[in-house]
């Protein structure tokens, strides 16, 4: 789920976004008759940057720092008009702060919280759906739940693909108070977690049901307690809230290993409960519960 490289999509936005900074630029430095405008498009290219790219960015706020630095000098030229060159620099700052503003989302956090929403949703009801599979013994049920987590390939995409277009926008939302980097870690643990629920899903299903394994009595109550945490994380995400409420019951979900632990466990049983333990404990990092705390969380039931 991490967003790294740049992508067509991204690479095209960015292209767009200098571009038109610096045509602006140009245009309004040559229509209020400014003589040679070069530092209008120079700063307005170089800000757009500072404020947008989602990498590289201290090497723009150098370069942004080397235009700067090169029209202080110019108070240094003899006949060289310093004003003319001060108001290409604000035209060009006025520009990139305005196609910025106008090339980026208003609301990434909602935008990627809503691209978040489905694939909870279809998480929580269909790790419920496997838990009542494996309390029945229905395997044709457990193989429907299956089928449905292969759909979730369509709604990761989107959320990947909402994670691109937000990525230029990250500067302008640390501005405003809200830290879009977490929102994306939270977007990529869950992508880690929806991995190993269609594990668990898939073991529960051909593993444990198909060849008639007994299933362990506290594997379908961790499954649901999973469920539970799923479904409230999904609800203090759509209220674009700090998701604290659904750790006590991921909490108590990662809680039933133990119980496991002292049964006898087929492989395929072991299995399905390891691939729950895992996506609860991406899930806790999801929440912003650092590694190692959430691990002492699910491994120290004296952890408070």
């Amino acid at each position: 789920m991490a967003v790294r490289m740049s992508s067509p999509r991204e690479l095209r936005l960015a292209i767009v976004q200098v571009t038109a900074a610096g045509v602006l630029a140009t245009i309004f430095g040559l229509l209020l008759e400014l003589r040679f405008p070069l530092f209008a498009p120079l700063v307005a290219v170089t800000l757009i940057q500072v404020l947008c790219a989602p990498h590289r960015r201290g090497l723009w706020l150098f370069l942004f720092g080397e235009v700067n630095g090169a029209l202080v000098t110019t108070m240094f030229i003899p006949n060289f008009s310093t004003r003319h060159a001060a108001l290409n620099a604000l035209i060009g700052a006025v520009v990139a702060i305005g196609v910025a503003y106008a090339t980026t989302p208003r609301n990434p956090i909602r935008m990627v919280n809503e691209a978040i929403e489905p694939v909870l949703t279809r998480l929580a009801a269909n790790t419920r759906a496997i838990a009542a599979a494996l309390r029945a013994g229905s395997a044709p049920r457990a193989g429907a739940a299956v089928f449905s987590l292969n759909e979730v390939e369509v709604e990761l995409l989107r959320l990947q693909d909402v994670l691109r277009q937000v990525r230029r926008s990250a500067l302008l939302t640390r501005l405003s108070r809200k830290n879009l980097a977490e929102y994306v870690n939270t977007a990529r643990e869950i992508g880690f977690a929806v991995r190993d629920i269609r594990t668990l899903a898939r073991h529960a299903w051909w593993g444990v049901l198909r060849t008639g394994e007994p299933v362990p009595p506290a594997l379908p109550q961790m499954l649901e307690a999973l469920a539970d945490g799923l479904a409230v994380l999904r609800d203090e995400i759509h209220k674009d809230g700090q998701p604290h409420e659904a750790r006590p019951l991921l909490i108590s979900a990662g809680r039933w290993v133990d119980v496991m632990r002292a049964q006898p466990l087929s492989i395929s049983a072991a299995t399905v409960a390891a691939s729950a333990d895992a996506a609860v404990l991406d899930l806790l990092i999801a929440t912003g519960v650092p590694l190692n705390d959430a691990d002492q969380m699910l491994r120290r039931p004296s952890y408070t």
